[in-house]
């Protein structure tokens, strides 16, 4: 099972990478060979060099967009602008679902929002990911609760967050603990998004798992789960590896996703 991911307007590099041999990656590659795939972003990469600047005029530009479009959605201080937005984007993804120029608006502002905090938080952080449109997803397999894992290898390849809200591991890294109960939402689902880690090797130490804990205690009372059930699904969901070395000067200079070929 091979999924070929193609960067560039012309395809000027491909990633080529081989999934794991189980039945949830059997299923996953089934479904993304079978399906439209229509992606939402295509420009989803974060660390190879963007600054926090570039980002943030890039937010005041999309919240310029919206304040025109929709003149009482945001207000004049537009710090608080990002954060109330961000809140809310939930709630007005579903309300501006039938408003496609302020639906894809808000899509990118949410995006960007979560870039610059990639960047403020993680240095090491180097990856992409793809989200699809259309894909509703199906429950996921039992034994794909126990595949979970908040460690990254370099060059490996999960299963892109499903859902809107924010999984544990986002909760954790923000430690937010004023969160809507509502707005969390644990992986449940299996859909055709692609999660892309080219950063160090990242291997959860005793102490952060010790943190996690605490954390987890902070907002139990908002989680349906105990701490160690698997379908508190903490992490991502690995799903195979690049087969050849990665060339991260060639993927910077063609940050755009072209297309994916399951074969």
């Amino acid at each position: 099972m091979l999924i070929d991911v193609n960067l560039g307007h012309n395809k000027e590099v491909t990633l080529t990478y081989e999934l794991y041999d189980n039945a949830v990656t059997r299923l996953f590659y089934d479904r993304i060979s079978n399906q439209p795939n229509e992606v939402v972003s295509r420009n989803e990469f974060y660390n190879f060099g963007e600054s926090q600047q570039d980002i943030t005029q890039k937010l005041n530009g999309i919240i310029d967009d919206l304040r025109h479009l929709v003149p009482d959605l945001i207000g004049d201080d537009n710090v608080e602008n990002l954060n109330q937005l961000h809140i809310n984007f939930p709630d007005n993804e579903k309300k501006y679902a039938n408003n496609p120029k302020v639906f894809a608006l808000l899509r990118d502002f949410n995006n960007r929002i979560h870039h610059l905090e990639r960047l403020q938080k993680q240095t090491n952080n180097t990856s992409m990911l793809f989200t699809v449109d259309n894909d509703p997803g199906i429950d996921l397999p039992e034994e794909a609760y126990s595949m979970f894992t908040p460690n990254k290898q370099f060059g490996e390849m999960y299963m892109n967050y499903p859902h809107v809200g924010k999984h544990f591991m986002e909760l954790f890294y923000d430690q937010d603990t004023d969160i809507p109960q509502e707005q969390i939402i644990l992986t449940h689902k299996m859909a055709s998004g692609l999660y892309c880690w080219f950063g160090n090797d990242m291997q959860v130490s005793n102490r952060m798992q010790m943190s996690m804990f605490k954390f987890f205690c902070s907002i139990q009372n908002k989680i349906p789960y105990e701490w160690g059930d698997p379908k508190l699904a903490i992490g991502y969901l690995p799903l195979g590896k690049v087969t050849h070395e990665i060339d991260l000067n060639a993927i910077s200079q063609n940050r755009y996703l072209h297309s994916w070929t399951c074969r």
